[in-house]
């Protein structure tokens, strides 16, 4: 196995664990309402249906025959990943600052830095192992892709956030 193939399965483990931690902290979570049965289910939609989506698409990228197909679902699988491991530490910060951070400027402009690490540094190493890929070789194909990625995400927590009740 790659190492970086191995690197993301030490992530998928963190960020597991990251997320049943955070599930059990949840009524440090400064909310601007009681914190009832349907808002503890909500955050666990947001917190464990992005790790099924995740698990999903790495299993996938493991099976699918097409080199293609294989390399765009392990960058999806990075990208994704890196921004559930930001979503988790913003969580943990606004358990620690008891101040609700979602929708700050500061977590607009963090929203990038997974794209910026997967550009910088995971990317780099799949060229390496995948020297003839036309989706890793193409910067604007990167770059919309790191777009889609990230907007697709943050929909998906906008979506799935806890609403008041």
């Amino acid at each position: 196995m790659e190492e970086i193939d191995e690197a993301f399965n030490w992530l998928i483990l963190i960020l597991g664990t990251l997320a049943a931690t955070l599930i059990q902290s949840i009524h440090l979570y400064p909310l601007p309402w009681e914190l009832t049965l349907k808002v503890q289910i909500q955050f666990l939609i947001l917190l464990f249906v992005p790790l099924i989506v995740l698990v999903i698409s790495w299993l996938s990228s493991h099976l699918a025959q097409n080199s293609e197909v294989r390399i765009v679902l392990k960058s999806f699988s990075w990208i994704y990943a890196l921004l559930l491991l930001l979503v988790d530490l913003i969580f943990f910060l606004s358990v620690i600052l008891q101040y609700h951070l979602s929708g700050t400027l500061l977590v607009v402009v963090l929203l990038w830095v997974p794209s910026l690490i997967y550009l910088a540094s995971i990317r780099r190493r799949y060229i390496l192992i995948f020297p003839n890929s036309k989706f890793l070789n193409s910067n604007k194909t990167q770059v919309f892709f790191c777009i889609i990625v990230t907007l697709m995400l943050t929909l998906q927590l906008i979506f799935t956030a806890p609403l008041t009740p």
